[in-house]
């Protein structure tokens, strides 16, 4: 090998070094982004369900302030609530939720 050889080697690996910093921070950015993305429509998820029951929980109010539920009736619905909520608890805890959407 020539003196010129030797010379160009370092500079390449320079290069390369360099490039490939670069696209490793790339694909570092588009994944922190889409994990973040995950957070966030799993946040958003969260909120509208808790919306969702706290309606249902409302209308259970109002109907058994006008009668129309009775109390046993609300207790099957509150023990059905409660025992839904504890999967939901069980799941989140073993983090199953995720295969539970691909399925």
């Amino acid at each position: 090998m020539s003196k010129k050889e030797n010379s160009q080697n370092p500079f390449i690996n320079s290069q390369m070094l360099r490039f490939m910093t670069v696209i490793l921070g790339i694909a570092a950015a588009y994944f922190l982004t889409i994990q973040s993305i995950k957070i966030e429509l799993a946040a958003k998820a969260e909120m509208e369900t808790v919306g969702v029951l706290d309606k249902k929980l409302t209308n259970i109010e109002v109907m058994l302030k006008e009668g129309v539920v009775s109390r046993e009736q609300f207790y099957t619905f509150s023990k059905e609530i409660e025992n839904r909520l504890t999967r939901i608890e069980f799941l989140l805890a073993n983090k199953q939720g995720d295969k539970l959407g691909k399925q």
